[in-house]
């Protein structure tokens, strides 16, 4: 069951993170700084809602995925997680606070949060697909001919 679990924080978590990649961020190129601002103020907190069920979610089920398991997916896995984390509370969310604080480029700023984003998507399209991979050889939830 906490396979199934990871697999669906992991599968929302690409599916924001997409929505943000290709509709959310290349629109905001045709606001200016004033409505970018304004933007930030009024629907960031929306999406971030998503974020906030999504992210602790996927690393929680993680740590118990781990507590019950460890091997190379686990603790591979967890440590990839933290990454995401820190690399986002690190990198990505100051250069959201420049924007709400109306600092610097808004296009240069923008362009590194959508390059960061695609990264992160890229990460996580991984761990999704070695979870499929995991799930698959772990649970009796598919076929039985797939575990000889």
């Amino acid at each position: 069951m906490i396979d199934i679990l990871r697999l669906l924080f992991e599968f929302g978590s690409v599916i924001v993170f997409c929505m943000l990649q290709f509709i959310i961020y290349p629109s905001l190129k045709f606001y200016s700084k004033d409505e970018l601002i304004k933007w930030y103020h009024l629907e960031r907190d929306r999406i971030f809602l998503f974020a906030v069920i999504l992210a602790p979610g996927h690393l929680i089920v993680s740590v118990f995925q781990l507590l019950n398991r460890q091997d190379a997916y686990t603790m591979t896995s967890i440590g990839v997680i933290f990454l995401l984390w820190l690399h986002h509370f690190m990198i990505v969310e100051p250069k959201h606070r420049k924007i709400i604080a109306g600092i610097g480029s808004t296009d240069q700023i923008l362009n590194s949060i959508t390059k960061n984003n695609l990264a992160r998507i890229l990460v996580l399209v991984f761990l999704l697909g070695w979870s499929i991979y995991n799930t698959i050889l772990e649970t009796d939830l598919w076929l039985s001919s797939s575990r000889n």
